[in-house]
């Protein structure tokens, strides 16, 4: 186990830290539904209008966060949700994404007044909402969602939020304490810090209640936890110059490190082997759920299609986002490269001749076409 304190310096060539990224066993590029630009500008008007005021006292960081595209992360994650409850499903999550960002950098005192530590009775409708902005933006949503909702998803949906939030705090009060943490500790905080609430919510979007089902289907839970640990292991990788240069070292790189020794890359390529063996997995898996000689029934196969561009969508994202690259940022399409992390940018350099990956894009009449919609296991 390692105390978590802020990072040195690690090994790598030259002057910053350094890595080859290695191509990804992508399914295929993520998903892009129509008027996806038009959404993503739509959701960030909302969230700038919702929030700013909450953060009068700390504009620079509010302004940094709004070019992270937080957004374009939920519309490439779930491309074949309902439009409408997309927009939902995207305020929902652009505030945990802040939310996330806040238990690991505010001070104390900035949590409270921002209300960080009362979400829960934004769930709660037997109790008094807190008055703070992010109790009161999230119950707004809340009521929205749960009027959407069956009554079994809407307690999954709470159950697994109220884990996501109680996740953030035991993670800041290991930052705060200096908690000796290892690899086993993380994973199980970190499955409800990434992925808290996202798969009732991707049910949701698609319209769907699966809560039968997940009872009844033990390996459609199995496939779900794939794609949330998928998410936590691309998350880390991408997200690691991030956390760094900030200080944050929640992170499977530094506790990889720390638990079995070795350089940055030594790190990187056991994760993403991880990665590999998920994705290895979740295609058997998921064959296996839809080959199924009895059948499944339509929702089930629905949620398979869209748990496969969950992953892809993500995975692009990584590689787009400002978030973790760095503001101005653009992504040239590579996925191949030796990957440099400057405390101001993560710089993509050319390792070898690589085409650009080509946009998915989802025609208006595509989203009846499950056959078409369906990314496929890679052959190289």
């Amino acid at each position: 186990m390692t105390a978590l304190s802020a990072p040195g310096h690690l090994p790598g060539p030259g002057t910053y830290p350094s890595f080859r990224l290695p191509a990804f066993p992508r399914f295929q590029p993520a998903l892009r539904r129509p008027a996806l630009d038009e959404l993503e500008s739509f959701c960030r008007t909302w969230l700038e209008d919702t929030l700013r005021p909450a953060h009068a006292e700390d504009p620079c960081a509010w302004e940094e966060f709004l070019q992270q595209r937080t957004t374009l992360w939920n519309l490439l994650t779930y491309p074949t949700c309902d439009p409408e409850r997309t927009k939902t499903i995207c305020h929902w999550i652009d505030i945990l994404f802040r939310i996330d960002d806040l238990f690991v950098h505010a001070p104390r005192p900035r949590l409270d007044q921002l209300g960080l530590h009362r979400l829960d009775t934004a769930l709660d409708p037997e109790q008094p909402t807190s008055q703070a902005p992010y109790p009161q933006v999230l119950a707004g949503l809340a009521q929205r969602l749960r009027a959407g909702m069956p009554p079994g998803l809407w307690d999954r949906f709470s159950q697994e939020t109220k884990g996501f939030f109680a996740a953030c705090r035991t993670e800041r009060e290991w930052l705060d304490e200096g908690t000796a943490v290892n690899l086993a500790m993380y994973e199980a905080s970190r499955i409800n810090s990434v992925a808290g609430g996202c798969f009732p919510l991707l049910e949701y979007g698609l319209g769907i209640d699966l809560t039968r089902e997940l009872d009844t289907v033990p390996d459609l839970g199995r496939l779900t936890y794939l794609v949330a640990r998928h998410w936590i292991a691309v998350n880390d990788i991408f997200s690691y110059r991030k956390e760094h240069y900030s200080g944050d070292t929640v992170n499977e790189i530094t506790l990889a490190l720390a638990a079995d020794g070795g350089d940055l890359q030594d790190a990187i390529d056991r994760i993403t082997q991880t990665v590999t063996d998920i994705e290895d997995e979740f295609c058997t898996l998921a064959e296996q759920l839809l080959g199924d000689t009895d059948g499944q029934p339509p929702a089930v196969i629905q949620y398979i299609q869209a748990l496969h561009w969950a992953i892809a969508g993500n995975l692009e994202w990584s590689y787009i986002t400002p978030r973790y690259n760095g503001r101005g940022h653009t992504w040239d399409g590579r996925t191949t490269a030796t990957v440099v992390l400057t405390p101001h940018r993560t710089l993509y350099l050319p390792e070898q001749p690589c085409p650009p990956a080509t946009p998915t894009h989802l025609d208006a009449d595509s989203r009846t076409s499950p056959e078409e919609q369906t990314p496929t296991r890679p052959t190289s």
